[in-house]
């Protein structure tokens, strides 16, 4: 009996001391981390438990207990928390250039959570001075993917936009988009499904935008 607890003293002390040492360098790999700390992935402030939107995006880019860089252009283009601003627009590095170690970017008393949607940066609060002022189609994220991903754009001016997701031979796969939308940036989701809601094969798949007279077409890769 002694044993035994000793084996699980030994046990819970080496996963105490694993969740205490993964802690305090996740922050430090996001740009600005250290201001919101561990409530940037998790729900729970001090870090464990259920991960928030931003925390699910980066787990899906890391190894358990791995300590691989991920901040990248494409997380930071991506709008976690739906509130509109890009995670790398709330972290103050809305190009997502930002490397671990280098000088952290932009004002620190204006970084939000990316992981909050009640947390937005006091500008687009204010006077929405994030608006875009040129027309974007961005990388979807993640790609490969299976089985979903997010594609998001950006538009100026209103108008009618047409999203649309096409196989290698050109054929018309599914339409994400076909309506009159607001401007500022736009996310919708790809789940692998075509206009019937059936599953597609695995492969390469063309997503397109139409906006007035932009047009851009863009590459990715579903795996099963």
């Amino acid at each position: 009996m002694k044993k035994l607890n000793t084996i699980l003293f030994a046990l819970f002390f080496l996963s105490s001391f694993t969740f205490m040492y993964s802690r305090p360098w996740r922050p430090d790999q996001i740009p600005n981390g250290q201001k919101f700390s561990c409530s940037n992935c998790h729900i729970n402030p001090q870090g464990g438990g259920p991960r928030n939107k931003f925390g699910q995006a980066v787990e899906q880019l890391v190894a358990p207990g791995s300590t691989q860089e991920f901040w990248s252009p494409a997380l930071a283009q991506i709008d976690s928390d739906g509130d509109d601003v890009t995670n790398g627009q709330e972290l103050g590095d809305p190009n997502g250039t930002w490397k671990a170690g280098q000088q952290n970017p932009g004002d620190f008393n204006l970084v939000t959570n990316p992981g909050d949607p009640n947390s937005v940066p006091t500008e687009v609060a204010d006077n929405n001075s994030l608006m875009p002022a040129a027309f974007r189609l961005y990388n979807n994220y993640p790609n490969p993917f299976n089985p979903s991903t997010n594609i998001s754009f950006e538009i100026p001016q209103s108008g009618n936009v047409s999203l649309t997701i096409f196989n290698s031979l050109g054929q018309v796969v599914k339409t994400l988009v076909g309506d009159e939308l607001s401007p500022g940036k736009h996310n919708f989701v790809w789940n692998g499904t075509d206009d019937a809601n059936n599953n597609v094969a695995s492969g390469v798949y063309l997503y397109k935008l139409t906006a007035g007279t932009f047009t851009r077409t863009m590459r990715m890769v579903l795996l099963k």
